[in-house]
């Protein structure tokens, strides 16, 4: 523990600040740290102190109701000194949004101190609960009203490092194409429970082919040179000595004589401290680099939060971080207007210049270029008509309104990102004809891209996406042309391989034909495949279920469900699955979990004939597996809020059971799983029954056995008569 002051000179005299805690804390653990403030002249009543964290934060929500609960909060004062305190949400203060005020009805003395206590253990509290996420200095906000007629002022900004927790999992991430007999990097790293860089000890061994040991350093990554000869796709098998929990598989590699296009995967969407997120913009960079091992990345702030002096600092770190061949950045910002306006809208600019153009000054303190600001979305349309501008629409804290386009500008669409699954949003687009490349990313504002995590679920519900760009070179030149195409497709943060094709056709191009061809596509999955939709639309005209191939079936019976309360961001399309599950007729021998984001969701209680979990969906999948001593005569309870059922499994064999609901959609799957696991990899033809002439979206959704999914970009038909 130590102890830092802070020293404030008001117009009405000094007000002194002491934090006692320490400088160093651990993501998702429990600390106890206090904030004492005296001023030297007397408060008058009705003053306010606030205590304030930034929007992304998810400490712990201080509560006084149980002295032996985490996060309990003791407020102490002189003997008999009135108080009041509550916590709340500010918005004028953004991104300081969680504020906790302390009320002073007949004020202070001179010289009286206020003291705060966060996770006071004195009768049982285990402490206060920590963010889960790394940043070098997660700041808390001390200020302080002197009375209604007065503006807050903040006295001190004390900051702590938050750093990983123990390993709790391998990553080991290779180029998805690389050239038979050439050399190539290998990515390591080790996550712990909430996705951060953590150190682990001993010798990590790599499998055949490579058949490599290696030792990663403190910062919980490491790059190194590997070679593979034989032609065909691999994965590569990794796992710790140290630990023999801790295995993983590498994304698939496919092996070539030639090299002609390659994957690159990145992160286009997501903020830092400049905005309203966490961490500098360079450890925003360096974290997508060196720890995601993203190939490009972009940062995009909601521009009423950029100050000129931070877009001149985005403009410097964007091109710090940009080396071609390595790492690919793209110059962008996010227009923020509300839904009304039109909605959020990515900006990416080609170089490493460009003018900020707002959509408002809401929380801009220098106002003096506020006559450039493009209030709606027709302005900014408007403005960058013409030029060399890249737009992508998204459901983000202002839900982008579709009703308004322009086609030269908006080239891109996210599908998936921290805030939810929103398939609902790539089915309004093509609804509306609309012609634009598919991309997934972050959101994020945990000042980690390419690796984001939801943490406690405070301001995001699953884990980021990734956008996967065909190319041939990462240059920033080759990347922005490849996004202009709409040469890429998206994931749920996989790097599942996926190609498809309508003669020599690719996903973004746009023919004209007499006769519909037929659309070929390859996948290789990052675990087994489970089924591929095509579609024509937003109408499925073809599927295949791999799952129900087997001609075999084990005792395993999976129920997973997904749904989300309304399309639009984090807090619109959360749904709460928090339930349980009874089984009559037979017994559970165990239980797993299945598809959780974070370690907050999941099984909270396992029985012989009943389980319990925690889940939250916002358009994904949760669900368990259960290990049954026997199907025949079984039935099951399913009691959650958004359904309710009951439903006999004796009978399912090779396709599984849906309960669909609507208003809002949400969905309940049972299924029991076959003996051996579909394919990793699925190469086939796909046609389309009863073609229609005019111009049509032709697209897949892969969807793979551990519930992460891939939409490809739509290949654009124009299908005239003869």
């Amino acid at each position: 523990m130590s102890v830092r002051t802070f020293d404030c000179v008001l117009a009405s005299g000094r007000v002194g600040v002491s934090y006692t805690g320490a400088s160093v804390v651990t993501a998702g653990s429990r600390e106890t740290f206090s904030v004492a403030v005296t001023a030297d002249f007397p408060l008058r009543p009705g003053a306010l102190l606030g205590l304030a964290r930034r929007w992304p934060s998810d400490w712990g929500i201080p509560q006084s109701n149980d002295p032996a609960a985490a996060d309990f909060v003791r407020i102490a004062a002189a003997p008999g000194r009135m108080l009041r305190w509550w916590f709340a949400r500010q918005h004028l203060w953004h991104p300081f949004d969680h504020v906790l005020f302390v009320a002073f009805p007949e004020g202070l003395a001179a010289g009286e101190q206020i003291a705060v206590t966060f996770g006071d253990r004195t009768l049982g509290c285990p402490g206060f609960t920590v963010q889960t996420f790394i940043e070098e200095a997660s700041p808390l906000s001390v200020r302080l009203l002197l009375g209604p007629d007065s503006s807050w002022s903040e006295l001190a900004h004390p900051a702590v490092e938050v750093v990983g927790a123990s390993p709790h999992r391998l990553v080991l991430t290779a180029p998805s194409r690389v050239v038979a007999g050439e050399s190539f990097d290998l990515h390591l790293r080790v996550e712990d429970e909430w996705g951060n860089p953590s150190a682990l000890g001993g010798i990590v061994h790599i499998g055949a082919p490579i058949g490599v040991d290696v030792t990663l350093p403190p910062c919980g990554w490491l790059r190194f040179p590997a070679t593979l000869s034989q032609p065909g796709v691999h994965r590569l098998a990794v796992r710790s000595d140290g630990m023999p929990s801790l295995v993983a598989s590498s994304n698939p590699i496919e092996v070539g004589a030639v090299l002609d296009v390659q994957l690159y995967w990145g992160d286009l969407h997501a903020q830092s401290s400049i905005g309203c997120g966490s961490r500098s913009i360079d450890a925003y960079y360096a974290h997508a680099r060196d720890f995601a091992a993203t190939d490009f990345g972009s940062h995009q702030a909601n521009c009423f939060l950029v100050s000129n002096a931070e877009w001149r600092e985005t403009q410097a770190a964007t091109a710090h971080a940009q080396e071609d061949g390595r790492f690919v950045t793209l110059l962008g910002v996010e227009w923020s207007g509300a839904s009304a306006q039109g909605g959020d809208h990515n900006l990416y600019f080609p170089g490493n210049e460009a003018a900020l153009h707002r959509c408002s000054h809401e929380f801009v303190s220098d106002k003096s270029d506020k006559a450039s600001d493009l209030p709606h979305i027709e302005d900014v349309y408007a403005r960058y008509r013409g030029t060399d501008t890249l737009v992508a629409v998204h459901v983000g804290g202002r839900t982008a309104d579709l009703r308004w386009h322009e086609p030269t500008l908006d080239r891109l669409l996210e599908v998936h990102s921290t805030h939810a699954t929103s398939e609902w949003f790539l089915l309004d687009a093509l609804k509306r004809g609309y012609r634009m490349g598919v991309v997934a990313g972050s959101d994020g504002v945990d000042g980690r891209p390419g690796a984001s995590h939801p943490g406690h679920m405070g301001v995001r519900n699953v884990r980021g996406g990734l956008t996967a760009v065909a190319t041939p070179e990462l240059t920033r030149g080759g990347l922005w042309s490849a996004l202009k195409s709409r040469h890429c497709y998206a994931t749920t943060g996989e790097r599942i391989m996926l190609t498809l094709k309508a003669g020599s056709a690719s996903m973004g191009d746009e023919i004209r034909v007499t006769q519909l061809p037929a659309f070929d596509l390859a996948v290789e999955g990052t675990a087994p495949i489970e089924a591929i939709d095509f579609f024509r639309g937003d109408l499925r005209v073809a599927s295949v279920d791999l799952m129900s191939a087997s001609t075999a079936w084990s005792d395993s019976l999976r129920i997973a469900w997904t749904g989300a309360a309304a399309p639009g961001n984090w807090q619109r399309a959360r749904m709460q699955w928090d339930g349980e599950l009874r089984i009559a007729g037979a017994r559970i021998l165990a239980a797993h979990p299945w598809a959780f984001d974070t370690p907050d969701e999941g099984l909270r209680a396992i029985g012989d004939v009943r389980v319990a979990w925690r889940s939250l969906t916002a358009g994904d999948w949760d669900g368990l597996v259960l290990d049954l001593d026997r199907f025949d005569g079984a039935e099951l309870t399913f009691v959650t809020a958004p359904m309710t059922l009951q439903s006999r499994i004796d009978d399912l064999a090779a396709h599984p059971r849906t309960f669909v609901d609507s208003a809002p959609t949400r969905r309940v799957e049972l299924r029991r799983l076959p003996a051996r696991s579909p394919p990793l990899g699925w190469r086939g033809r796909f046609d389309d029954p009863a073609p229609v002439d005019g111009v049509h979206a032709y697209w897949v959704r892969v969807r793979q056995a551990d519930g992460a999914h891939a939409w490809s970009t739509p290949i654009f038909v124009t299908l005239e008569s003869r």
